[in-house]
């Protein structure tokens, strides 16, 4: 038997190579019963399949392999799965990924790729470990003085996460991007940040402790909001299910995601925190929820209890 381990380390080292430097050059690696599923979508032959390659929305892309394992298939071929990550354009955050190539002997003593599917992984990190300084407990205004330069390069950063994680989805394909999907998953999000946030506030010495606490009820009202299977298992009175049945439709909910932002806004009279964050993102969501009304696409229940119908199961 080959060393078909030492080979699928050469072909993916050539591979990535010659993809990070010109991927309109990977054609005489296919043939014309090759076939790739890029991100769901399927193109079979070699010119198809190079032509939807170059076409990706980027100029500049950088793979880094972390693991590669192989295995030899019957008939002499090679089944390989990569995992890594790669960079794109001039962005600084790496998005992971991982691709499966079964290589065939072509007859001449090398191989070519058979079969080749690539799908981008997505694993949000907490928000905890990625922005630390949003939890941090502040005891005194000197303190609070101190970490406000620092406090603000972070709310930059979750408001731009927020985002990327939000539109990552349609990097590939865009046009694909289904808006009302995007604003349930955001909504889902605002559910742990103004439970964090408005935590981690509640340690100000001024008004700002308000608008700690009405972050916090935002959590709550979003988690009804985006789970509303939970009137039917909560303890909830018939006035509060009647007032959470109004947001049923995209519109309703834009229109109370940019109620609570608002007076996160609001809360900037007070003082510049974190809550702006929380601010950011509930509207983010709002304007979401808002275009997937002006786009036509139809309400569903939330992913979060298994797709659609959740929210007509409300009685």
């Amino acid at each position: 038997m080959a060393d078909f381990a030492g080979i699928a380390k050469q072909f993916t080292d050539f591979y990535y190579n010659q993809f990070d430097s010109d991927r309109s050059q990977l054609a005489p690696l296919y043939r014309d019963n090759s076939m790739l599923t890029f991100e769901s979508a399927a193109v079979a032959g070699a010119g198809p399949i190079v032509e939807k390659l170059a076409s990706l929305p980027f100029a500049k892309v950088k793979h880094q392999v972390s693991t590669l394992d192989a295995q030899p298939v019957e008939g002499g071929g090679i089944i390989i799965l990569v995992t890594g990550a790669l960079l794109v354009d001039e962005e600084q955050r790496p998005m992971n990924y991982s691709q499966c190539f079964q290589l065939l002997p072509d007859g001449a003593g090398s191989y070519f790729i058979f079969n080749d599917i690539f799908k981008l992984v997505f694993a949000p990190e907490p928000v905890i470990h990625r922005y630390p300084i949003a939890f941090k407990e502040i005891s005194n205004d000197d303190d609070r003085r101190g970490i406000r330069h620092e406090e603000f390069q972070y709310i930059r950063a979750m408001v731009r996460d927020s985002l990327l994680d939000t539109l990552q989805a349609g990097l590939v394909r865009p046009e694909k991007l289904n808006t009302q999907h995007a604003s349930e998953e955001t909504g889902v999000v605002c559910i742990f940040l103004c439970f964090a946030l408005g935590i981690a506030n509640m340690f100000h010495l001024s008004i700002v402790i308000l608008f700690s606490a009405l972050c916090l009820v935002s959590s709550f009202i979003i988690i009804f909001i985006e789970i509303p299977l939970l009137m039917r298992v909560c303890p909830t009175s018939s006035t509060f299910d009647s007032f959470m049945q109004r947001f049923t439709t995209n519109y309703m909910r834009a229109l109370i995601y940019f109620a609570m932002a608002a007076i996160q806004w609001i809360s900037i009279a007070a003082g510049i925190t974190s809550l702006i964050a929380a601010a950011a993102l509930l509207t983010i969501t709002a304007a979401l929820y808002a275009l997937a009304g002006v786009k036509g696409q139809a309400f569903t229940g939330s992913k979060t209890l298994g797709g659609q119908g959740v929210a007509q199961m409300i009685v």
